[in-house]
């Protein structure tokens, strides 16, 4: 009774069962780890009610004198039974004893012993109910009758007919009842005569069957040959509730909390009062219960040793064709990716280190001069060199190439060489004419903002070359202004910058930075790649963003207001522009 017994067989009567010690086991390892490989758990089969206080009420007479009684469920001694007797009085009317498991548990099954020796002489009508909720519905497993027509509008039977019957309740005659050392014993078995039992762990629906947090008895009134109701005498000395802790697969012994209540000690990375969902970090794959094929254990996100956080995408589980759905979230040691695999923009790869390295990232080596941002290829390393500028860090000149004066044009061609030190190189002078705000004044007014087609705020994620072309994989985050051709849109958006421009520094983009950028669609419109395109050239500011610009922009609603349209923010726009030596250059 205290857990030392399990019940080995259940013979077809489900009023008869069989117990036999339970030998000793292995260790508890040995449940869920064999040869280093998880296995199917089973947590030890106790009987539930040991101690347990038992509800006694009474349909027309209320609760019974000590409502909560324990000789019910108490240390059972065939030789000297505790018994609980119904009151003198209580002749008519239901007897209704409720038991309380404290959890869920998978109930094998319920018994009833009776300190009378003989068989009751009365009708017998009893009801065995379940709750999973901890008593707020209830739902019948069993009635006994002797005429289940009559009591309970069904008919006597021992054996569910079809699968879609083995979870409704059944009816039968308890009689006659099993003999044990002297007194009979009404036992039922929540399996037996279910066709799915044989595939119980497998088998979703008769898993819930079992399943029960409350065990309800009712013994009805009856009615003898004359017709009057009496109640057979009722004396009782023992009920067991013979089960496991629901712990589906994942557990091998249940445990009592701070607070009393038994809880699964969960393994397979498994958690929650029943291991019925994975830990943290562990959700790489959705839970399911264990199965003595499948252990189903869960499984560790693949972070590559750079993040302890992660959460499941079943969109990307699908993906994968149901082998991996976990994200890992927040990245540290300069990582990305789903799986951390690459590394952020600004770094690269250092191949002499394992992925799971926290030094895998190294920052990118380009030369401040000589390389386009401060963007290189994650695998080689490669910075996005300037014109007739080469090297992995962009730190020296290309052949037929020599270095120059100007920074924003670190190395030139050796046939312009002298026309550089005479000061006669167009290229030179035509960076200086618009791209040095320093030298030339660049006037920000409500005239020049509402003859641009677009003002946007931007954040730059990437660059390539493309021909005589950059292009700028930007995140348009906010549309303060469009022309009425434009369809510039917010989210994910290419900008084209021509080479000779962007050679000489205009616009000044940088990936990873936010960017204010007021542009037109004219001038190098013609000479995009595609006509829909958004294009950026010598006419485009593009001012690192600075948040109290928001809602001055946003004040921003019609050309036609000019006194009403913050002049304030127009001359600050103006003194950041003339205070900043590098201007929308850098």
């Amino acid at each position: 009774k205290r857990g030392s017994y399990l019940v080995s067989s259940l013979s077809p009567n489900p009023s008869t069962f069989s117990l036999h010690s339970f030998p000793s086991m292995p260790p508890s390892s040995f449940f869920f780890f064999l040869y280093g490989r998880p296995r199917h758990c089973l947590s030890e089969f106790i009987n539930a009610a040991y101690g347990v206080q038992v509800n006694v009420t009474h349909s027309l007479h209320g609760p019974d004198n000590n409502p909560n009684i324990t000789t019910l469920t108490d240390l059972h001694n065939p030789h000297n039974l505790t018994c609980w007797r119904a009151r003198a009085g209580a002749d008519s009317g239901d007897w209704v004893f409720t038991l309380p498991l404290g959890r869920r548990f998978e109930i094998t099954y319920i018994s009833l012993q009776f300190c009378s020796q003989g068989q009751p002489s009365n009708p017998i009508s009893i009801s065995i109910l379940k709750s999973m909720d901890h008593g707020r519905s209830w739902r019948p497993m069993q009635h006994y009758s002797s005429n289940c027509l009559e009591d309970f509008k069904q008919p006597s039977l021992t054996i569910a007919q079809t699968r879609h019957q083995e979870t409704e309740p059944l009816c039968s005659d308890p009689r006659p009842l099993q003999r044990q050392r002297g007194s009979t014993v009404l036992a039922f078995s929540t399996l037996d005569g279910r066709p799915s039992s044989p595939d119980f762990d497998y088998s979703p629906t008769l898993q819930d069957w079992v399943t029960a947090t409350d065990i309800r008895v009712v013994f009805h009134r009856t009615s003898n040959n004359e017709g009057e109701d009496t109640f057979a005498p009722l004396a009782i000395s023992d009920l067991q509730v013979g089960g496991r802790c629901k712990c589906n697969g994942h557990a091998s012994r249940c445990r009592r909390d701070d607070a009393g209540q038994a809880v699964c000690v969960c393994e397979h990375h498994t958690a929650g009062p029943d291991c019925d969902m994975c830990e943290d970090f562990y959700v790489d794959r959705p839970w399911h219960r264990a199965t003595p094929t499948h252990p189903n254990p869960c499984v560790a996100c693949e972070c590559n040793g750079h993040s302890n956080k992660c959460r499941f995408s079943m969109e990307v589980f699908q993906q994968s064709g149901r082998k991996s759905g976990g994200v890992c979230l927040k990245c540290r040691h300069h990582t990305a990716g789903r799986h951390c695999q690459y590394c952020q923009n600004g770094f690269t790869r250092d191949t002499s280190k394992p992925l799971d390295h926290r030094k895998a990232c190294q920052p990118c080596q380009c030369h401040p001069l000589g390389a386009v941002g401060r963007w290189c290829n994650q695998t080689s390393g490669q910075c996005l060199c300037r014109e007739g500028v080469t090297g992995l860090r962009c730190n020296r000149c290309a052949p037929g190439y020599k270095q120059g004066k100007s920074p924003l044009r670190p190395c030139i061609r050796e046939s312009e060489q002298t026309k550089e030190r005479s000061g006669n190189t167009e290229r030179t002078e035509e960076c200086v004419s618009y791209c040095q705000p320093s030298e030339v004044k660049v006037r920000m007014n409500l005239e020049t903002y509402c003859l641009k087609d677009y003002v946007l705020k931007v954040q730059v994620r990437g660059m390539e070359r493309s021909g005589p072309w950059w292009q700028f994989s930007i995140a348009v985050q906010t549309v303060f202004r469009t022309g009425s051709s434009s369809r510039i849109r917010r989210g994910s958006q290419s900008l084209w910058v021509p080479d000779r421009d962007l050679g000489c520094g205009c616009p000044a983009l940088h990936v990873g930075r936010t960017f204010l950028l007021i542009g037109a669609e004219e001038g190098e419109r013609s000479l995009a790649p595609e006509e829909s395109r958004l294009v950026a050239d010598r006419s485009t500011l593009a001012l690192q963003w600075r948040e109290h610009w928001s809602p001055k922009l946003r004040g921003f609603r019609g050309c036609s207001r000019a006194n009403r349209l913050y002049p304030r923010f127009v001359s600050v726009l103006n003194k950041h522009i003339h205070q900043t030596n590098s201007g929308f250059l850098r």
